[in-house]
């Protein structure tokens, strides 16, 4: 035998023992670093997976991560930081529970985002977004769009506002009429996907009279991301990245043409846009082109650059989907909860006819008149705000600063290396923040009774979510249009005799519908199905 052959046994041999005395090294390193920190009970072999594992299987399928947070913090009694490690299949996560350091390192010290942000949003609407942007790019961005969020400009819009949620309106009617079950999530995406149409193109998008060509392409990239997010099938993978970019390359031209075809009106017409007020987004991202234009010595037509366009539509894609999506699964479980309370719908609809008027039509002309009367709707506020409370919709993750560590306690705990997550669903349900935090209560938020930085569904400081003063708007313009006239019913519910876990037993009265699942954001499960009769106070 060639004396050669007979040294390929020991030198792969050789190789498998470096390679496990590497990792073995590699776990040593890692796992060691988390020795006398807080977290929950930690195996030396698997970190926390395995725990994160047993967590999941309490719930059902695809469940929104934060109700294994809000599980773990409170099985474990933890304090308000502690560590989950997920190496090597996932990233190292310092989770943020208290209220104070998650403002401190929201606001007053604005740790930037993860890279972890990118890979879950950059693939739904595409890069230099102004969710996952920093430095430079994120203040352009935000320049390019965030006065179309400033309170006059939002006050300006909700008469459109409320002529879409009458629309929304009429669609219920016919549905109490019918007596069928349907998706409330369906017919609230069809709403709010018309009211960003109206906000940011000036027109409707239709999608609540005959379908929307772009809502359709955006479920379908949403639908394919989540598959291919959580999928380790290579082909799989393969097929539905294929899908997400058929989606949009139906999306974007479209979108692409709108912003040309204005940007030629605006010059043609020589439309005034030296006021922001009463403009759309979109003259509101053209409007500093458009005065380039004006102050050069050309006559002509003047064409975007397709840099600048790329850019306008990304901005544009990602308001449409965040300013749709989570305003309608909002609503969702707003009228879910609101279906089990009675009561609170008895208090909602005396105080629309004391603030406004008994009647639809007269307080549909009111809200035209007086858009800022939505202000003195308190306990409808209030309903918005204990259902964001159980229902947030969106999180944030962030990384190191320049510090390397945050303060908790008396002490101090690195930052480096992990991704730190603030989960708002764990403090809102927190018995020391929130008292009584099983307990559908409204009037919790006019007794004052948690800090007011402790609820934060749309996070705080400067990357707050831009449209929360609009979304809060828009859903009192549909509680007031609707609450009167319509009584809502859970369908096909299979309610469990005891539930999934003790922090929590809405699934005692709405089974799975009570846990959101995780798509782009924390949606309703299984599109929230419903019936809806006419009230019998309905004028």
């Amino acid at each position: 035998m060639d004396p050669r052959l007979q040294t390929w046994p020991a030198m792969v041999a050789s190789i498998a023992l470096a390679t496990f005395a590497y990792a073995a090294v590699r776990l040593y390193q890692h796992r060691r670093q988390f020795k006398d920190l807080p977290k929950p009970p930690y195996s030396f072999l698997w970190g926390h997976i395995k725990l994160m594992g047993e967590i999941f299987a309490l719930f059902p399928a695809n469940v929104h991560f934060q109700y294994v947070i809000t599980t773990i913090s409170q099985k474990y009694n933890l304090p308000g930081l502690f560590y989950i490690d997920l190496w090597p299949v996932g990233p190292t996560q310092l989770i943020v529970t208290d209220p104070d350091v998650a403002l401190y390192m929201t606001v007053h010290k604005d740790h930037p985002k993860h890279p972890a942000e990118k890979v879950f949003v950059d693939p739904i609407v595409g890069k230099n977004n102004i969710v996952t942007a920093e430095g430079r790019q994120w203040k352009y961005l935000h320049n390019m769009i965030g006065s179309a969020f400033g309170i006059s400009q939002i006050k300006s819009i909700l008469p459109m506002v409320a002529e879409e949620a009458m629309t929304y309106r009429s669609i219920l009617h016919e549905l109490a009429e019918s007596g069928e079950t349907f998706s409330l999530d369906e017919v609230s995406s069809n709403l709010t996907f018309d009211i960003m149409g109206r906000a940011i193109f000036g027109t409707s998008f239709g999608a609540q009279h005959y379908g929307s060509f772009a809502l359709t392409a955006f479920k379908d990239i949403c639908a394919a991301f989540a598959v291919e997010r959580e999928s380790w099938n290579p082909i799989t993978i393969f097929f539905t990245k294929r899908k997400r970019w058929a989606a949009h390359r139906r999306l974007d031209p479209m979108l692409k043409k709108m912003l040309r075809e204005r940007f030629e009106v605006l010059q043609r017409d020589n439309l005034d846009v030296s006021k922001k007020r009463g403009l759309s987004i979109m003259d509101l991202i053209l409007r500093d082109r458009l005065e380039e234009v004006r102050q050069s010595v050309t006559d002509t037509i003047q064409t975007l650059d397709p840099g600048f366009v790329d850019v306008a539509v990304t901005q544009i894609k990602t308001l449409l989907l965040a300013g749709s999506g989570t305003t309608q699964d909002t609503i969702c479980f707003m009228f879910m909860l609101l279906s089990a309370h009675p009561e609170v719908v008895k208090k909602l609809r005396e105080e629309h006819d004391r603030v406004f008027t008994p009647g639809i039509e007269a307080t549909f002309a009111m809200l035209q008149e007086s858009p800022n009367k939505v202000n003195e709707l308190e306990y409808s506020t209030n309903v918005i705000k204990e259902t964001l409370r159980f229902y947030p919709i969106g999180n944030t993750v962030r990384a190191e600063d320049g510090t390397g560590f945050l303060a908790y306690n008396g002490r101090t705990f690195s930052t480096r290396g992990h991704m730190i997550c603030p989960v708002q669903h764990t403090m809102h349900m927190d018995p020391r923040i929130f008292p009584n935090p099983k307990a559908f209560d409204p009037d919790r938020f006019a007794r004052g009774e948690s800090p007011r930085h402790a609820w934060r569904p749309f996070e705080r400081g400067s990357r707050a979510c831009l449209g929360q003063n609009f979304a809060m708007d828009e859903l009192r313009v549909v509680l007031l249009l609707t609450t009167r006239d319509f009584d809502f019913k859970c369908a096909n519910l299979k309610l469990r005799e005891r539930p999934r876990v003790p922090w929590f037993d809405f699934d005692l009265i709405f089974g799975d519908l009570a846990f959101q699942e995780f798509v782009f954001e924390a949606r309703p499960r299984d599109g929230m199905p419903m019936t809806v009769k006419r009230s019998s106070g309905a004028l």
